[in-house]
């Protein structure tokens, strides 16, 4: 599905929906054109950098996660077939999920973006096009030095040290989180030409005909625009479409994230809860079907926070799955969450790769770096204790998805002046973190808009 470049005209007034890792990005690029308005509405809190609480910027996700408002505090998911839900976790307020991410900054592989191309029809958002975006953000990347690493890290650098190693973390020399917010939007908060609007939901898109007129908020107030832009995440961008009342099959199919399970370590000695509790990763390849290339990922968690300093976890990753879930509206109401059902490992072909991924695990457990600082809590690994342990990385990606949902342009199908631009544009996530890809796709989406308009 592709676009005509007329089409991407935006016009005097941008609304921009979502103050996260691709709206902050967007909010930033289109209004250094000093003739064009734009307006970035979010749904939590909007404050200047100055008066934001330390934590945002701590070497702990974990301190800023904990954060009142900074996460939607009744959203819930269903990772497996049989699961309850459970809390799912997604940022609210000012830079969104890259306030309170773990910070890991990976691109991925070439062959993902280039699938993207050769199966999905993304012409223009293969690697050739993304990776100057990917490589050249505005994002602080620095690796932490060994000296930061906590005891989990390290011992998996020791267990495997030809898969694990340093991961580059979006923070700046001194160790502080780097935000979008912090990277693209508040150098250009003083621009009069952009709009910052906080604690206000989103419920609709006003349409007339085929053409995007503004949105509508929860409160029932509007504002009008020329141009509208859904960068709310792939939970809630889908969600509002469907209260938009457009139809289209493609909106809120295709959920996936990377299926994790967690093994729980004990440690011996208590970790300083505000400390880094993740610089490394283990990148393995299964072996399995034409995506076993780099699609196992071990994650290790030096500490659970001030409320669990003596436990870590390592987490067994599948970064390439087949299954796929949905989101779905509850109700029509903008104050509910949607229903989301990521039915993880539905597919066969992904449990033979999910295997892959806990032996490994298990191997490198077995390493005496890991045993001369932590106890590995006992786990059942058979299907049905695995499923129902199933856990995330919080990667939610496909809801709108480019060659379905929108075209090339990011624009919706069948309609003018109408884009999503998040994760949930992208056919299938990247092998990788996808805070990184998604700030490329704003940069590059930017970019083509800029030019047009």
């Amino acid at each position: 599905m592709t676009q005509s470049s007329d089409a991407g005209a935006l016009g005097a007034h941008v609304v921009v929906v979502g103050a996260g890792s691709a709206g902050c990005v967007l909010a930033a690029r289109l209004s250094e054109h000093p003739r064009r308005r734009v307006t970035l509405v979010e749904a939590g809190d909007v404050s200047r950098a100055v008066d934001l609480p330390p934590a945002m910027h701590a070497s702990s996700f974990l301190d800023a996660a904990e954060l009142p408002g900074r996460t939607w505090p009744s959203l819930r998911a269903t990772r497996a077939a049989g699961q309850p839900a459970r809390p799912y976790l997604r940022g609210r307020g000012i830079g969104g999920s890259s306030s309170i991410n773990a910070m890991i900054a990976l691109p991925g592989l070439a062959a993902d973006y280039d699938e993207w191309v050769s199966v999905h029809g993304c012409v223009g958002w293969g690697w050739r096009e993304l990776h100057p975006h990917l490589a050249g953000s505005a994002l602080e990347l620095h690796r932490a030095p060994e000296r930061e690493w906590g005891e989990v890290n390290r011992a998996l650098a020791l267990a495997l040290p030809s898969a694990a190693g340093g991961v580059l973390l979006t923070r700046d020399v001194d160790g502080r989180r780097v935000s979008v917010n912090d990277a693209y939007l508040e150098p250009a908060r003083d621009r009069p030409n952009l709009d910052v609007v906080g604690d206000t939901v989103v419920d609709r898109v006003l349409l007339r005909g085929v053409r995007a007129t503004g949105v509508r908020f929860a409160s029932g107030d509007e504002i009008r625009a020329d141009t509208v832009i859904l960068a709310a995440g792939a939970i809630h961008s889908p969600a509002v479409l469907l209260r938009s009342g457009i139809a289209s099959p493609g909106i809120g199919a295709n959920l996936h994230d990377h299926p994790s399970f967690p093994i729980t370590l004990r440690r011996q000695a208590a970790a300083d809860p505000r400390s880094l509790p993740i610089a490394t990763v283990a990148t393995l390849s299964s072996g399995i079907g034409s995506g076993g290339v780099d699609d196992l990922q071990l994650l290790p968690i030096d500490h659970l926070g001030p409320s669990a300093p003596d436990l870590g976890v390592l987490m067994a990753a599948l970064m390439r799955s087949s299954s796929r879930g949905r989101v779905r509206l509850g109700s029509d109401d903008p104050s509910d969450d949607p229903v989301v059902e990521f039915d993880m490992l539905a597919d066969e072909a992904d449990w033979a790769p999910m295997q892959a991924a806990i032996d490994a695990a298990e191997r490198a457990l077995d390493h005496p770096a890991f045993g001369a600082v932590v106890d590995v809590v006992p786990f059942d690994r058979r299907r049905d204790a695995v499923l129902g342990g199933l856990g995330d990385y919080v990667h939610a990606g496909g809801t709108c998805a480019m060659g379905t949902v929108v075209d090339t342009w990011c624009r919706v199908a069948g309609h003018d002046g109408l884009f999503v631009c998040d994760a949930s544009v992208m056919p299938q996530i990247p092998r990788a973190n996808t805070h990184l890809p998604v700030v490329a796709i704003a940069e590059r989406l930017a970019a083509i808009l800029a030019a047009v308009g």
